[in-house]
């Protein structure tokens, strides 16, 4: 199904393919899923009290700011880092384990922040508004810490040495790894979404995320 194109400024639509730029204003066309409202739009929406707050537009998939992107990609860090060595045993045996190989063992309980990061990521991905956004904030807190705290129990109850069965270990980088995009998923979590005090002065973006504004600055008029 080809997608409607429209001009910026006077708003007429034309299929895709079938023009550049509006023939009357002179200005490139656009995707009309990447324009904001129309001024008449947001009359008519005013007159019929169904006026859509900002925070609650709904954003496009490819919009990563206030938090999104940033929460996106420390979860798939912190998924890459939960694979990493995290334990380096010297005796009994040497041998190298990821957070991966501990959890699949005695330490089961490691699983709860790899799973909170696989939540994390549709959890994050579908919040395509501000609003929703904001309202997740505890929630995502929440699942970044649980890798934090995992990093807290393993480094402060390290595995006992016995005369019968020395234990010689050394910390992989991937448990430090770990705690560190921990913290940094803890802070972006806590302002997931940012304020809301700023919206009217915040410019739109299309799906390439690219800025927007709905302008006719530098645009020759007929």
């Amino acid at each position: 199904m080809a997608r409607l194109m429209a001009c910026p400024f006077c708003r007429e639509l034309f299929p895709e393919g079938e023009a550049k730029a509006c023939p009357e204003c002179g200005v490139s066309l656009e995707s009309l899923a990447n324009l904001p409202p129309s001024l008449d739009a947001m009359a008519d929406e005013v007159e019929e009290g169904q006026v859509t707050p900002p925070e609650h537009r709904e954003l496009p998939w490819s919009y990563f700011g206030r938090g999104r992107g940033a929460l996106l990609v420390l979860a798939v860090l912190g998924l890459v880092a939960f694979c990493l060595p995290w334990v380096v045993l010297t005796a009994p045996s040497d041998v190298s384990m990821s957070g991966f190989d501990l959890a699949r063992g005695r330490a089961g309980w490691l699983w709860g922040g790899a799973v909170g990061w696989f939540i994390m990521l549709p959890l994050v991905w579908t919040r395509r508004t501000i609003a929703k956004m904001r309202g997740v904030r505890i929630v995502t807190v929440a699942f970044a810490a649980l890798t934090l705290i995992e990093v807290g129990m393993m480094l402060s109850l390290p595995p006992q040495s016995s005369r019968l069965r020395p234990v010689e270990l050394a910390w992989g980088f991937g448990i430090y790894m770990s705690a560190a995009v921990s913290l940094a998923a803890i802070a972006v979590a806590a302002r997931f979404g940012g304020r809301i005090d700023d919206l009217p002065a915040m410019p739109w973006r299309d799906e390439r995320g690219r800025r927007r504004r709905d302008s006719s600055d530098g645009e020759t008029l007929h």
